[in-house]
């Protein structure tokens, strides 16, 4: 039978103290010494199983396999999030292209935006809605194959009147046998600042008021406007 000597288990007899600092954890140099004194304390005539002591060492082995395996990934992490924060710093001032159906129509140009198709399409309708939801102009696209394509909208309604700049909502529906289903719509942004967060995800802001996550980001475009701009 394996006995221990009580004075090296004294050692680690927990004395009363507060929650604040109690300690429920036993570290690896204790655990060790704590197999090599029932080992040294063990009974000649029933030494330990083989069996049991490898199973020690194997629980021992598993524990601190967990804790180098926990600060890799806490090192992976870290490194992670320092690289998409100087991804998202480079981003100020980009275009981005988002899932957004809102539109910014300003007095000087038309504006654009983009929408993808799952399958083709023989028609594509384009909706332009103001800011209180009604239709002011439909522009009809024609045919279109499965993917990503763009639009235009000119800021004319359908009698070709100038509208007045502002904020406007697109729809694009597709054809699919008899009937027409609505098709994800595409916008432009502009980030305008980046907060950085500890262990939070990085935002982005864009000029439009929008609040974004790099998740967000569908395609970095290059803006003419800013001279270092990203390839």
């Amino acid at each position: 039978m394996t006995t221990i000597d009580p004075a090296i288990l004294d050692k680690y007899q927990l004395e009363p103290q507060s929650t604040s600092n109690y300690n429920k954890e036993l570290g690896q140099e204790e655990f060790l010494e704590l197999m090599m004194a029932q080992l040294k304390h063990q009974d000649p005539m029933e030494p330990m199983d083989n069996g049991e002591f490898l199973g020690q060492m194997a629980q021992f082995s598993t524990v601190s396999g967990i804790e180098e395996m926990q600060n890799s990934m806490q090192q992976l992490t870290e490194t992670y999030a320092a690289g998409q924060t100087l991804q998202s710093t480079q981003l100020v001032g980009q275009e981005v292209l988002v899932e957004n159906s809102q539109l910014e129509l300003n007095d000087s140009e038309s504006t654009q935006g983009s929408f993808e198709l799952d399958v083709a399409s023989g028609d594509v309708l384009l909706d332009i809605a103001n800011s209180a939801g009604t239709i002011v102009r439909q522009i009809p696209l024609g045919e279109h194959p499965a993917g990503r394509h763009q639009f235009a909208w000119d800021g004319l309604d359908d009698n070709g009147n100038s509208l007045p700049a502002g904020n406007y909502s697109a729809q694009v529906t597709a054809q699919r046998g008899d009937e027409y289903v609505s098709a994800t719509v595409l916008t432009t942004r502009v980030v305008d600042s980046v907060e950085f967060g500890n262990g939070a995800e990085t935002i982005l802001n864009t000029k439009q008021g929008d609040t974004l996550t790099l998740a967000d980001i569908r395609q970095i475009r290059q803006n003419p406007n800013v001279a270092n701009s990203i390839n």
